[in-house]
């Protein structure tokens, strides 16, 4: 049985078999010259990520208030101009107020008719959706907490753990089904224009560990009498870069447009 076993294994072909290293590197180095690379449109951002790719999972993560989701969606316009697919879920404000703030003549991207809180099964199975019907490749999910669910949480000896977890069932589902993701997570409450850390997003660890990058954001401010004033200015941080390793800081200005 042994001798049985020893020659199928010798004629086995599929995707996961043993491969000369030199060979393995050929075909990768191939696939990367045709594989797609999403743009930003910030000159600088494209710079030091290199631009984004199929199945990479992307963190999005500010303290409350601070423009996370504006920039999403900002993201989001510069996308669609180049004619790319965006899907979104939206789950902390409803359907009117989300359009309302997505930056103006941008509507050809899709979302759910209705959301489903705190299920990863119905994410997943949208996400999909999305791409046999509309071959939508690009994700943005508003935000992670939204998604932990009632039952898991209960079962689970830690909400660390669960985070994990459900990080990594993003991360799989973007390499398997070759989506990119934006993943909006909350971030604690930093001192007013103290350089956010990645030991700054909240719940978990491995929100920064599962992830590709790591994007942080933090308004700008000015103290005059006593009073500290936001400004329409925002840092923008790249606190981890799994592909290239290049991280730095950015400055934007906002407008209305």
């Amino acid at each position: 049985k042994s001798l049985e076993i020893q020659k199928k294994l010798v004629e086995y072909q599929g995707e996961d078999r043993i491969i000369l290293a030199r060979d393995l590197l050929a075909e990768i180095l191939k696939d990367n010259q045709s594989k797609k690379v999403y743009k930003t449109k910030f000159p600088l951002l494209d710079d030091i990520t290199g631009g984004f790719r199929k199945g990479q999972l992307v963190i999005i993560s500010a303290s409350t208030g601070q423009g996370k989701t504006s920039w999403a969606q900002t993201l989001t316009k510069h996308f669609v101009e180049q004619g790319e697919r965006c899907l979104w879920f939206s789950y902390e404000v409803g359907i009117e107020d989300f359009m309302e703030k997505m930056p103006s003549g941008v509507d050809m991207f899709w979302l759910p008719k209705q959301m489903k809180q705190n299920s990863m099964l119905w994410l997943k199975n949208r996400i999909l959706e999305g791409i046999a019907k509309e071959n939508t490749r690009i994700v943005f999910i508003d935000h992670l907490h939204y998604l932990l669910e009632m039952q898991r949480m209960a079962e689970a000896k830690s909400l660390s753990l669960l985070i994990g977890m459900m990080l990594r069932d993003l991360k799989r589902l973007a390499i398997e089904h070759g989506v990119l993701i934006f993943l909006i997570s909350h971030m604690r409450k930093v001192e007013t224009n103290e350089r956010p850390e990645l030991e700054d997003l909240r719940d978990s660890s491995f929100v920064a560990q599962e992830s590709d990058y790591v994007i942080m954001l933090l308004r700008e401010t000015k103290k005059e009498a006593g009073e500290i004033y936001t400004l329409n200015s925002t840092r923008l941080y790249v606190k981890k870069n799994r592909r290239n390793g290049k991280l730095g800081i950015i400055r934007m200005d906002y407008t209305d447009n």
